[in-house]
């Protein structure tokens, strides 16, 4: 192996939330990698994990994105932020590029993004677009849903029903967010930068309709259809939003925006980069 495919040794994440606390004290640290965290600034105390550097920076703030990048030698910046947040990317990309990081992993942690042409999946295809014109690296992670958000998705836990919007039959990925966070970390710490730069990730836990996962919960949550969710239910038009988004397909890894259909060996295709891994099944997780 020559020096320019050497591993990945020194990484910045962006954000400590529901991925990145996994990704960094299981992942990266486990892996020896130097770990850059950077939030933004707040009055509340931050846990950052032991072993890892931190940073407190506006995520806008190019100069100061630019200056920590630099002098702890970051060669990746790995984004969590949210869906809400996302239009912080372009000037955290910026600072990488000035501070000469050799490879974005852009916040995906979803349905596959590449080719939409509508709400947050073209914000997220966009800035990798931009990316590219930037010349800057990118890779990309498509994990469907997190399994752990499947009571949240079908509204479980405030009504205690399965509660299904559309017919529910499309099959769609689900993937534990260890799973999630253990996959990107090994693959940045074990492969070379030429598996890495400009590829897209498809993993998958398993791959379930809506229907059969509602018969995964049997009587515990019966399964009943809706047309939109009771104004009880917070979130209810987003939750709404990812179930119709659900039933064309796009929650596959699988799925393809450019083909306009899903194909069920693209989805997962990347899960055999991390050899002798088991991945976690939707009942292991949901204790069903």
């Amino acid at each position: 192996m020559s020096d320019s495919e050497e591993t990945y040794k020194s990484i910045a994440v962006l954000g400590i939330g529901t991925v990145a606390a996994p990704l960094i004290e299981a992942g990266l640290l486990a892996n020896n990698a130097s770990v850059l965290v950077i939030t933004r600034p707040s009055p509340k105390a931050r846990q950052i994990p032991e072993g890892a550097h931190h940073a407190a920076i506006d995520y806008t703030d190019v100069s100061a994105l630019t200056a920590a990048f630099r002098k702890h030698s970051v060669e990746v910046v790995v984004s969590t932020v949210n869906h809400e947040a996302l239009d912080v990317q372009p000037a955290v990309a910026e600072a990488a590029k000035k501070a000469g990081v050799k490879l974005f992993v852009p916040s995906e942690y979803g349905l596959p993004s590449a080719g939409h042409t509508e709400g947050v999946l073209l914000v997220k295809s966009r800035f990798v677009d931009s990316l590219v014109a930037a010349g800057l690296p990118y890779a990309r992670l498509y994990v469907g849903g997190f399994i752990e958000w499947i009571p949240y998705l079908f509204a479980i836990n405030e009504t205690g029903k399965f509660n299904i919007i559309g017919e529910g039959k499309a099959p769609a990925t689900f993937t534990a967010i260890s799973d999630i966070a253990g996959f990107l970390a090994y693959v940045l710490t074990h492969l070379p930068p030429s598996q890495l730069h400009n590829v897209s990730f498809r993993i998958q836990g398993e791959r379930k309709t809506p229907r059969e996962l509602a018969a995964l919960y049997g009587d515990k949550a019966p399964l009943v259809e809706i047309s939109e969710f009771p104004p009880s239910v917070k979130d209810g038009a987003f939750r709404k939003f990812l179930q119709v988004a659900f039933n064309a397909g796009f929650a596959s890894t699988g799925y393809d925006a450019a083909e306009g259909k899903d194909d069920e060996k693209r989805a997962g295709s990347s899960n055999s980069l991390w050899p002798g891994h088991q991945w976690k099944t939707v009942k292991e997780v949901l204790n069903l």
